[in-house]
């Protein structure tokens, strides 16, 4: 099984054994058309995208230069990854975060551009791409060191145990679609499957291609 992994400098996708790692000095997660080039090149089974940025301050005090950066990085980035798939075939697994799930202080870029991360998995795995997003709770990452200097290593995720769900995904374990929550609850471990409900229900959500009736 290839697996092909963008943002191959985070911590996450170094802990994927076995993986080609693609670093942001060989390809940007915002470069569209060498993303294309490096898919068709490598011809991988799947694609991770785990490029990911975070900065931490208020809306009110933030740049907006440095708000629109992580949105694009994040969301932008793993559109370009997921469009470039969607074209070859190529199946994708997004990293996202629980912070998707709801606001945070002093986080609102993060937490936006990864809500938008899991829509855009739902949107694809209902417009027939096979398409799976993972979302981890604190992860011992160099950055959520950086964001939480000195936090209880042991309230944290490893990247192993992150890594062990992306290849959960790859090995067809999860739904297309799926958004695979793993956190930790003081020193447990939990994981849960979010797949859309009840709001697809709710609002009656269908498939692409379904017959509409008027």
């Amino acid at each position: 099984m290839k697996i092909l992994i963008f943002g191959g400098n985070s911590d996450i996708a170094k802990a994927v054994k076995g993986a080609t790692l693609i670093s942001r000095d060989l390809c940007s997660v915002l470069e569209e058309g060498r993303i294309d080039k490096f898919i068709s090149k490598f011809k991988p089974d799947v694609v991770v995208n785990c490029a990911g940025i975070s900065h931490v301050g208020l809306v009110k005090n933030q740049s907006s230069p440095l708000w629109l950066r992580q949105i694009m990085v994040n969301l932008v980035g793993s559109y370009f990854i997921a469009k470039a798939c969607a074209k070859q075939g190529i199946p994708v697994i997004l990293i996202a975060s629980v912070a998707g799930k709801y606001g945070k202080a002093e986080h609102s870029a993060y937490c936006a551009s990864k809500c938008g991360i899991i829509s855009l998995v739902q949107s694809l795995a209902m417009e027939g791409h096979k398409a799976y997003c993972i979302s981890p709770g604190r992860v011992d990452t160099r950055m959520r060191e950086r964001d939480y200097p000195g936090e209880d290593k042991r309230t944290r995720l490893t990247t192993k145990q992150v890594a062990d769900v992306i290849l959960d995904c790859v090995k067809g374990k999860y739904k297309s679609g799926d958004n695979i929550i793993i956190r930790k609850i003081g020193y447990k471990t939990f994981k849960k499957i979010d797949r859309g409900f009840p709001w697809k229900k709710y609002l009656n959500v269908q498939p692409y291609g379904t017959p509409k009736i008027i």
